[in-house]
C-alpha cells in the first residue's frame, strides 16, 4: 500500500478559496452595519437633544402663544433633520445593495469559472 503525505497547505489554500466569497459578504455587511448604527446614534442624540429643547421652552416661554410658535419652529427643524436622516439611511441601504449584487457577481463568475476547470481537468484525467 502506497502511504502519500497530506498537503496541508494545499488544504489551507483551498479553505481560504473556498471561504473567501463569505468573508468579503461578512466584511460588506458589518461594514454596513457600522454605517448604519452610526447614523442612528446621530439620530438619537438629535432627539435627545429636541427633547430638552422642548423642555427648556416650557420652563422659558412667556406666555402660550410663545411656546407654541418656538415649538413648531423647533419641530420643522427636528422634521427637517429627520428626513435627511432617512434620507442618509435610504442612500447607505441602496449604496449597500450595490456592493452586495457586485460581490454575488463575482462570486458567481469565480463559481463558475472554478466549475469549467474542474470539468476540463476532469475531462483530462477521464
Amino acid at each position: 500500500m502506497i502511504n502519500q503525505t497530506f498537503d496541508f497547505n494545499a488544504f489551507m489554500d483551498a479553505s481560504k478559496k473556498a471561504f473567501a466569497p463569505a468573508i468579503k459578504l461578512n466584511e460588506l455587511s458589518t461594514a454596513a452595519f457600522e454605517r448604519v448604527a452610526r447614523q442612528q446614534y446621530a439620530f438619537v442624540g438629535e432627539m435627545l437633544e429636541f427633547s430638552l429643547k422642548q423642555m427648556q421652552l416650557a420652563s422659558t416661554a412667556r406666555d402660550l402663544n410663545d411656546l407654541s410658535s418656538r415649538q413648531i419652529e423647533l419641530s420643522t427643524q427636528f422634521a427637517e433633520r429627520a428626513t435627511q436622516r432617512s434620507q442618509d439611511l435610504i442612500k447607505a441601504s441602496t449604496e449597500h445593495q450595490a456592493e452586495l449584487s457586485k460581490w454575488f457577481d463575482h462570486a458567481v463568475s469565480e463559481s463558475a469559472q472554478t466549475v469549467s476547470e474542474s470539468a476540463k481537468g476532469a475531462k483530462k484525467a477521464a
